[in-house]
């Protein structure tokens, strides 16, 4: 029998629903963790409360979405105005979560690993947008995981498992293979990231950003890169291997160009110094370049070898 004998379809209600309630969790990661109170960077046990007044939250008013919309966008004790990011966090987890089992096979690693991936990848977007840092506290225990979930296929490879794709249609899948099963049919199977392309990639995506800043910051006296850019490479490194970890890195480095240089032009248009440098939350565009990557990649780079050759 599948996994669980229940149409897709109310897999990713279900899962939308629990969804909901880890984005309500990323809103006090997004929030929290940039904080410099030890304190207040608490997590575990720290009640939600109004960044506003301090007043804790009512629970009813803590609902995900529907508690922001109850409250239009408002404290309930003292008005303070809850960022529009709130709700549009929950709902992009939310849906991230819903759509999770028409992109990888439910149940299985791979499908946990895009999980994890796409909710950091939420959280670190906005964290960066939001206070232009990634933090530590986040990012470490990834490089950790991206390499724990390589261990699995070694001691169990062989492992099946069955899904339901359709009204009558049952699939069978590897459990614990730790490379892409394209949706729907589930079939010709990405190579597995290993733990030496884990380690691999966890090494040169830290590695290979801080050369580059190290030429840079000979160049222009300054840096072009943060280090947590460095660690969040890294720890895609680790989950994706070292090969998508550079189609990560260069696309990124390409999105952030497509941003930049127009406000760089502006400036200059406007008269303003020219040497002054525009801080651009390089993190988001690392973030929005790695869906591309993981489920594009391999096409985009035949393609462009097709073209130059």
């Amino acid at each position: 029998m599948p996994l669980l004998d229940l149409p897709p379809w109310i897999i990713s209600l279900l899962l939308a629903l629990f969804g909901l309630v880890v984005g309500s969790f990323g809103n006090v990661l997004i929030h929290r963790l940039p904080q410099e109170d030890p304190a207040e960077r608490n997590i575990v046990t720290k009640a939600s409360h109004c960044p506003g007044c301090k007043a804790k939250i009512k629970p009813w008013h803590n609902v995900p979405l529907l508690g922001w919309l109850w409250l239009r966008g408002k404290c309930a004790n003292c008005g303070w105005r809850i960022p529009v990011r709130y709700p549009l966090v929950e709902l992009l987890t939310g849906l991230l979560f819903a759509a999770s089992p028409w992109f990888f096979p439910f149940g299985t690693l791979i499908w946990f690993k895009g999980l994890i991936c796409g909710f950091a990848l939420i959280v670190l977007f906005f964290t960066d947008f939001t206070e232009m840092m990634l933090p530590d506290a986040l990012q470490l225990p990834l490089m950790a995981l991206g390499v724990l979930l390589t261990l699995p296929q070694i001691f169990r490879p062989e492992v099946l498992m069955k899904l339901w794709t359709g009204p009558t249609e049952i699939l069978q899948v590897l459990a614990f293979h730790n490379g892409l099963q394209p949706a729907p049919a589930y079939h010709g199977f990405e190579a597995a990231v290993t733990w030496q392309s884990s380690l691999i990639g966890l090494a040169v995506g830290y590695g290979v950003p801080a050369l580059m800043n190290l030429v840079y910051k000979a160049i222009r006296k300054t840096d072009g890169m943060g280090m947590g850019d460095f660690k969040m490479l890294a720890w895609l490194g680790a989950f994706w291997g070292w090969a998508p970890m550079l189609g990560i890195l260069f696309l990124g480095a390409g999105l952030g160009a497509a941003v930049g240089l127009p406000l760089l032009l502006l400036r200059r248009s406007r008269g303003q110094e020219a040497s002054g440098q525009t801080m651009l939350p390089f993190g988001c565009f690392l973030a929005l370049a790695t869906p591309i990557v993981v489920f594009f990649g391999r096409a985009l780079w035949l393609g462009y070898l097709g073209w130059v050759g």
